[in-house]
């Protein structure tokens, strides 16, 4: 709504006129920014999940590892994988795979900080980067989610009772286990590939920078 107003002589037809051009011209471009934002949200965001999609994850943890070199802070990882996702489609069917992965995704939005930047990784597997996060707290922060998601009861789409489902993690942080992005994402891929080998879900960490590597 805009107002306008004048003291001491009404507003003529003219007048009346180009403000009513002048309102809508401006409605246009209001129109057009918020098209603008929506588009652009399209680019980065998972369609289904509401996260961050994976090329907007590899931007963001580039931007977050150049700015802890630049003031000696950490960056935290997290990646997780459901647990016997496979089973839950083939059992229940896809749509019912997509209601899993829209509920831990939720519980990922809402364990996360402002700052950090929770991501669908691809498939079944999702990410969170987490700023200013060493590896003990990024070990903390995948805890809590594990157990979050261990609490879910998922409604069934078919009726009958309502699915619990676990996911596995894989933790590391720069500079504690990693030195670049790469090296960052394969020890916590690495360390959630151990948990699932030690019996899913559960919290496993990367290991330390070799002492070659960091001199």
């Amino acid at each position: 709504m805009i107002s306008i107003a004048r003291q001491g002589r009404d507003f003529d037809e003219a007048e009346y006129e180009l403000f009513t051009y002048l309102t809508g011209q401006a409605a246009v471009s209001i129109e057009n920014v918020d098209l603008h934002e929506t588009v652009r949200l399209q680019a980065v965001t998972d369609e289904l999940t509401g996260l961050y999609n994976r090329n907007h994850f590899h931007d963001t943890l580039d931007s977050e590892i150049e700015r802890s070199r630049r003031f000696g802070t950490d960056v935290g990882l997290v990646m997780l994988d459901i647990d016997d996702f496979k089973r839950i489609n083939d059992t229940f069917g896809h749509l019912q795979g997509d209601a899993v992965l829209v509920e831990v995704a939720r519980v990922l939005r809402e364990l996360s900080r402002d700052i950090d930047e929770p991501a669908r990784y691809g498939g079944e597997e999702l990410a969170v980067i987490l700023p200013q996060t060493d590896l003990n707290g990024a070990e903390l922060a995948a805890e809590r989610m594990r157990l979050a998601i261990e609490d879910l009861r998922i409604p069934a789409l078919s009726g009958g009772d309502a699915l619990s489902v676990t996911a596995s993690f894989g933790v590391a942080a720069l500079p504690a286990t990693a030195q670049d992005r790469e090296s960052l994402i394969a020890e916590a891929d690495a360390a959630l590939y151990r948990a699932k080998r030690a019996g899913k879900n559960r919290v496993r960490r990367g290991g330390p920078v070799p002492a070659e590597a960091e001199s």
